[in-house]
């Protein structure tokens, strides 16, 4: 019993230590990530034909997921028949979620 006491009082101290010292994550940089935006070209299935550009915007903790999620949004904006081709990744940004 005066062991486990011991080895906890030892990890309280020294989790202390660590925030006091700034070795901890801080709170906005731990919510941080990157905003992307693209652009796609409209396509009609049945004739394959374009017809216009759509916006995908995304946000993720890492780049290439930022990149994914804001083609996903645009694909997600289409009507039955019509999809996302040729998506043009126009910019991205670290900062926090929108």
């Amino acid at each position: 019993m005066r062991k486990s006491r011991t080895f906890s009082a030892l990890i309280t101290t020294a989790t202390a230590g660590f925030i006091s010292l700034g070795l901890a994550i801080p709170a906005d940089a731990a919510s941080s990530g990157w905003s992307a935006h693209v652009q796609c070209t409209k396509k009609r299935i049945s004739d394959d034909s374009a017809h216009g550009f759509v916006q995908g915007h995304g946000w993720a903790l890492t780049k290439d997921n930022a990149w994914k999620a804001a083609k996903k949004n645009a694909s997600s904006q289409m009507p039955k028949g019509y999809r996302t081709v040729h998506c043009t990744e126009k910019t991205i940004k670290k900062g926090k979620k929108p």
